[in-house]
């Protein structure tokens, strides 16, 4: 998705009129300035000039520099520095350099040049490999080994090959023909550049490509070129000096260089670029072959249009369902062509990997970036677009047949074969689904997935579609609200006759932009209630309240209130993840919840409910992953059905360990922490023990919170994707399931449950370590297939909640109690789990005491 923040640059008069106007990022030039005086204006800028000394204005610039070559989350494999030449005629390079030095340092690295620069041309200087990164520099002009700064540094081009010796104030030293400083760099021309990332480059403005109004790409929220199309002739023709082939120099990094996506030229003097097609731009790949590369002539209609660019399609496409014939146009603002002109378009070939540095295992789409587009005609009529679903296209069934690990790196491609393959294919195009069916709400960030026609399995009792081990639902298709808002659906509903869009790339899913909002048709569906319990079952769930505040606004406060009193008929026993301190801010030493404990029990009370208690461990401040809320897990309980057994004096630090209270297991602290110097618990939140009393018996009761968000997505580059929580919740549950072993090693009749966020995928490693050898019951697996989920992911049903018990119980059963997930108005995007805890029928054994 593209998004770019506006901010006002800062405007400064220090020369003429002109300099002062040329500031601005439009370069607007009011008619009552006249020629005579823009010329004189225009030469007494460019004389006045305070980098280097030459006698001679400089017509060769630094035009762009890229510092991140080779991290993690780049695109390209090395940095780079792209010189501009300005002027009419060749510049002879050969035995100049460009230099490097980071912050406050005056060590400069020297990269010596040579060759000639022709007049308009581009030339690309290669800089430091790193180990990561999918593509490489097309060929370039002249390659060094400079590390250039991947966020801040300083770059000069000097007119001879002797290493600098400044730290500040370098602009002025003799040779010195032009000077880049950005980020946190201490010299400059005039103010800084921005600082770069792995994922961006610093810019030169262009005067043929100027931006509109005052706007500027923002570097963490949609990295990009400089925006614009043809239309600054006018400019270049009325002012002498200046040329459609050269960049803005203002003596002020700030003014003239803005945060884009890493373009190198072609190199070898490229300006004029090859002539290609959009399929020749795509090619059979992940990564376009001509990635890099400048291309010109580019004939498309446009399909779609942003707010950062548009998308065009190729007239008069190739015919091969391999290669794409859409293609994004990045100018980073409000592009000048409407949907239906015909355009040629210029520009460089990059990939753009959506989420910078955190979404590394994004995969790239391929774009024109720096474009200069022509509108040859306009209303023409949009492409046909093709068909996903039945009687169209239908994607494989399975995301990789093959296990390629990074899937840019020359892995086959075989869009009949892997779903992945087969939406890259369709990247950038017009994509129809008719009647589609609604298999997941409508998300608070603005997608919707659907089922193209209502065709594929397995599905749930309600309408969704349920994730298997061997079937991930590669026929889901995931609307977005980028170019027209959806409508508020739940699952089930229907979306009424074609839905048109294009298909992009981001979060991890191709995605389908919606040109028009479609209408729905309601499946009527509603909250489900959980069964009536009898008064001898113990009754327990978890409620995750991550995305509740109880202490600011209230509705859903309410909500989450009237889904434990009336969904799931006021349990005995609530493990409560994700409650935050009180406060919220970041790190500090107020860590307690009472305020929000207390809201919570309120609001529960006002809908009706009991008058719960709580027990919980406040966390030591920054650790357990809890972020700055200080979250954790705790208890309520209805002290009107249940007792807790408090003992010893729980800490955060201090695990609770199995001892033997009157011959049977006890908790040394209750409530109390499990294993809190494990690694397995490392930057997680640690499960929580309780021991209650209920109808004279003692019962063990497990919160748990696994990690979760942490594997890599299923349409990501790296195939099969890693499963890096997984691992984690796998160990987790190895230690979890060692406290459960201790307590029935003491007692095989031991009443244990454990309750919460598994957060895992139905069998898959970490349920299995609880359930394995039956040392915990899984009563879920009673449930029907089609009624075993409690969440929804994009679509995707699955079961990340659970009530296990050990042995004794066995007559336990659950009801998913379907009454969030699959509601576009929701406090949880998690059903909540109710277990309905059986005892044998008669106690084995006295009682322990109650408090030591």
């Amino acid at each position: 998705m593209r998004h770019v923040r506006t901010t006002r640059p800062q405007r400064h008069v220090r020369r003429s009129e002109l300099a002062q106007l040329l500031r601005k990022p439009s370069f607007y030039l009011p008619s009552a300035v006249p020629a005579l005086l823009v010329a004189i204006a225009l030469t007494a800028t460019a004389t006045s000039s305070t980098v280097g000394t030459s006698s001679r204005p400089a017509d060769v610039v630094i035009s762009q520099v890229y510092g991140g070559g080779g991290e993690p989350g780049s695109i390209w494999t090395a940095d780079f520095v792209e010189l501009t030449n300005r002027g009419d005629e060749p510049v002879d390079v050969t035995g100049w350099s460009v230099q490097f030095a980071p912050p406050r340092e005056r060590s400069w690295g020297v990269t010596r040049l040579s060759g000639r620069i022709p007049a308009g041309g581009r030339y690309l200087i290669a800089e430091a490999k790193g180990v990561n990164g999918s593509t490489r520099l097309p060929q370039a002009d002249v390659a060094g080994s400079l590390d250039l700064g991947s966020t801040s540094g300083k770059v000069a081009l000097v007119h001879n090959t002797t290493p600098l010796r400044c730290v500040a104030s370098c602009t002025t030293v003799d040779g010195v023909r032009d000077f880049v400083g950005y980020g946190s760099a201490d010299d400059s021309e005039g103010r800084p550049a921005p600082a770069l990332s792995s994922t961006t480059a610093v810019v030169r403005r262009d005067v043929k490509v100027p931006t509109t109004g005052e706007s500027t790409s923002s570097i963490e929220d949609d990295p990009g070129g400089p925006a614009g199309v043809e239309g600054s002739q006018d400019l270049a023709d009325d002012v002498p000096g200046l040329t459609n082939s050269g960049g803005v120099d203002t003596d002020d990094n700030a003014v003239d260089f803005v945060v884009a996506t890493p373009a190198p030229p072609g190199g070898q003097g490229d300006s004029a670029g090859r002539t290609a097609r959009i399929a020749d731009i795509q090619g059979r790949s992940h990564i376009s072959p001509l990635a890099g590369r400048l291309v010109a002539a580019v004939p498309g209609l446009v399909t779609a249009v942003g707010r950062t660019g548009f998308w065009m399609q190729d007239p008069e496409p190739d015919r091969d369902p391999a290669t794409s014939d859409g293609l994004f146009v990045f100018t980073g603002a409000a592009p000048r062509v409407q949907s239906g002109d015909t355009v040629r378009v210029a520009g460089t070939v990059t990939e753009y990997r959506p989420g910078g540095t955190a979404g590394a295992n994004n995969l790239t789409t391929t774009e024109l970036v720096r474009p200069t587009v022509s509108v040859i005609s306009g209303a023409a009529r949009r492409p046909v677009p093709a068909l996903i679903g039945p009687g169209g296209r239908i994607p494989p069934t399975q995301v990789r047949t093959d296990a390629p690990g990074d899937v840019e790196n020359d892995a086959p491609f075989a869009p009949t074969a892997n779903a992945l393959d087969f939406y890259e294919s369709l990247e950038g195009m017009l994509v129809r689904v008719v009647d589609p069916v609604v298999v997941g709400p409508t998300s608070l960030t603005g997608q919707l997935p659907v089922l193209p026609g209502g065709a594929g399995s397995p599905r749930t009792k309600r309408g969704g579609l349920r994730y298997t081990p061997t079937d991930p639902n590669t026929e889901r298709v995931l609307l977005d609200d980028l170019l027209a808002p959806l409508p508020v659906a739940n699952v089930g509903d229907r979306l009424r006759g074609p839905v048109d869009g294009v298909l992009d790339y981001g979060f991890g899913d191709y995605r389908l932009e919606v040109l028009t909002t479609p209408e729905s048709t309601s499946s009527r569906i509603t909250p489900e209630t959980a069964r009536p319990a009898a008064p001898t079952d113990l009754t327990v769930s978890s409620i995750d309240i991550s995305s509740v505040s109880l202490t600011g606004t209230a509705s859903r406060g309410r909500q989450l209130a009237t889904t434990v009193v009336r969904g799931l008929r006021s349990p005995d026993v609530l493990a409560v993840e994700e409650m935050p301190d009180d406060d919220g801010r970041a790190y500090d030493s107020q860590v307690g919840a009472d305020d929000g404990w207390r809201a919570l029990v309120g609001a529960i009370r006002a809908a009706g409910g009991p008058r719960y208690s709580f027990r919980q461990i406040d966390p030591v401040s920054g650790r357990d992953g809890s972020g700055p809320e200080n979250r954790r897990l705790g208890f309520l309980y209805n002290p009107a059905r249940v007792t807790f057994v408090d003992r010893g004096a729980p800490d955060a630090t201090t695990a609770t360990q199995v001892t033997s209270v009157g011959g049977k297991p006890a908790l040394s602290l209750s409530p109390g922490r499990i294993a809190t110097t494990s690694p397995a618990f490392i930057d997680a939140r640690k499960s929580l023990a309780g021991e209650f009393r209920f109808r004279g018996r003692t019962v063990f009761v497990v919160a748990n919170h696994f990690v979760s968000g942490r594997d890599e997505s299923l349409f990501g580059r790296h195939q099969p994707p890693q499963r890096i929580s997984e691992e984690q919740r796998g160990s987790q549950a190895s230690v979890v399931r060692a406290f459960v072993d201790t307590l029935l090693n003491s007692d095989p009749d031991a009443a244990v449950v454990v309750a919460g966020g598994i957060a895992d995928r139905e069998n898959t490693p970490t349920l299995g370590v609880l359930t394995a050898g039956g040392g915990l019951l899984d009563p879920a697996a009673k449930l029907t297939p089609a009624d075993r989920y409690s969440a929804l992911l994009e679509g995707n049903a699955m079961l990340l909640d659970h009530v296990l018990v050990s042995r004794a119980l066995s007559g336990t059963a659950v009801d998913v109690v379907h009454a969030q997930s699959e509601f576009a108005a929701r406090w949880s995007d998690h059903d909540p789990v109710l277990g309905y805890v059986r005892f044998p029928a008669a106690p084995r054994g006295p009682a322990p005491p109650a408090t030591p």
